[in-house]
């Protein structure tokens, strides 16, 4: 069965939002270079986000196929957990007084590609978020025997 223009479009934006944090991270790997600031900081946070992106890549694959269990995990994990943990810091830092480039941008030469993508990022998870749970899309997955 095709899915409905709601879940090829929310596997678009998922793809997008993923693929941007993938370039986030290489613009964090850049500037930390550029500091001369490469060391255990930047690869414990490598560990962690390259998991992160192959799981989500997985979940978003599955997704596409139609597999409920793969819409939920990528609400909790990336629409929930993921979100959260970008806009959170970001807005208190806003509120204590920091300028919208510099909680989501940081400093520096790269803060205006970081904002930019960063942007776009949050903005393909929360485009995903409303289509995957779009009318067309939750009948395709109520249609969808629960499989693994």
């Amino acid at each position: 069965m095709n899915a409905p223009a709601s879940v090829r479009r929310a596997t678009t934006a998922w793809t997008i939002a993923v693929a941007c944090g993938v370039v986030e991270s290489g613009l964090a790997v850049l500037r930390a270079m550029s500091e001369d600031a490469l060391g255990s900081d930047v690869a414990s946070q490598l560990a962690i986000r390259l998991p992160v992106f192959a799981i989500a890549g997985v979940l978003i694959f599955h997704f596409a196929r139609g597999r409920r269990w793969a819409r939920s995990a990528l609400t909790v994990m990336l629409s929930v957990l993921g979100l959260t943990s970008m806009a959170v810091p970001a807005a208190l830092e806003i509120s204590g007084g920091r300028a919208l480039l510099g909680a989501l941008g940081g400093d520096g030469p790269f803060a205006w590609p970081f904002l930019l993508v960063r942007l776009i990022h949050i903005g393909g998870v929360v485009a995903a978020t409303a289509l995957m749970f779009q009318p067309s899309a939750n009948r395709h997955f109520a249609r969808e025997p629960m499989r693994i």
